[in-house]
C-alpha cells in the first residue's frame, strides 16, 4: 500500500487557572507500509501519553474487527503540527478513528471533518455522550473555527456522541449530528459499512 496522508482536526479542554481553556490541535495522519504500529512524532516538544497509546491501540483493535482492511501491513503515524502538544486522552476517538478507515480505504474525507467523542475501552465502539459544559465548549470552538477559515461554507457538520448534552441553536455555522458509534460515524461520513453490515446484506439478497 503506497503512504497516505490527511490533515486532522482535534478538540481539547485544558484547564488554566481554574478555568476550561477550549481549543483546535491540527495534526497530520497518514499509514506507510508497516507491521500495524503506531508512531508518534515527538520533535518540537511534542509527546503523548501512556492513555493515550493504549487507547490509540483499542482502535486499532476495533478497526480490525469491523473492517477488511490493511491494518497489520500498514503503520499509522501521528504528527502534531504545533509545538508542545501532548497527545492526552480518549476525546479524539471520534475523528482519528474516522480518518484512520478514511487512509486506509482510500475514501477521502469532506473538508473540513469536524468531530470529537470518546469510546473508552470498556464499551467497545460506542461513544460515551458528552457532559453539556463538555461539547458546548468544543462546539463553541469549531463554530468559531469555520466562520474565520470556511465563511462561505454555510453550515458544515459536526459529529457528536448521541445523547449529549448541547445547544444546537447556539451553533449557526454548524450541522450537529450525533451518532452513536464509531462504525456509525464511518458510515455517516465515509459511506463505508462495517463488514458484519456488508454480509448481512448480502446474506439478505441471496435469500431473496
Amino acid at each position: 500500500m503506497s503512504p497516505a496522508s490527511t490533515s486532522l482536526l482535534l478538540f481539547t479542554q485544558a484547564d488554566v487557572a481554574g478555568h476550561a481553556l477550549f481549543r483546535v490541535v491540527p495534526v497530520e495522519v497518514s499509514v506507510h507500509p508497516g507491521r500495524g504500529r503506531l508512531w508518534v512524532d515527538l520533535s518540537r516538544g511534542n509527546a503523548f501519553t501512556p492513555v493515550w497509546q493504549r487507547h490509540a491501540q483499542h482502535l486499532a483493535a476495533l478497526g480490525r474487527a469491523h473492517y477488511a482492511l490493511p491494518w497489520e501491513e500498514t503503520d499509522l503515524h501521528v504528527s502534531p503540527r504545533g509545538r508542545g502538544v501532548t497527545l492526552d486522552g480518549r476525546s479524539a476517538s471520534l475523528p482519528l478513528f474516522v480518518a484512520w478507515v478514511a487512509l486506509l480505504s482510500g475514501r477521502p474525507l469532506p473538508s473540513p471533518f469536524l468531530g470529537t467523542g470518546v469510546a473508552l475501552d470498556e464499551h467497545g465502539e460506542r461513544l460515551a455522550p458528552a457532559p453539556r459544559e463538555f461539547l458546548q465548549g468544543k462546539l463553541g470552538v469549531a463554530q468559531a473555527y469555520v466562520k474565520q477559515v470556511f465563511p462561505q461554507a454555510g453550515r458544515v457538520p459536526v459529529y457528536v456522541p448521541e445523547g449529549s448534552g448541547f445547544d444546537a441553536g447556539a451553533f449557526t455555522a454548524l450541522d450537529v449530528r450525533p451518532v452513536p458509534t464509531l462504525t456509525r460515524a464511518v458510515a455517516e461520513v465515509l459511506g463505508l459499512e462495517p463488514r458484519a453490515a456488508v454480509a448481512g446484506a448480502a446474506a439478505k439478497q441471496e435469500a431473496e
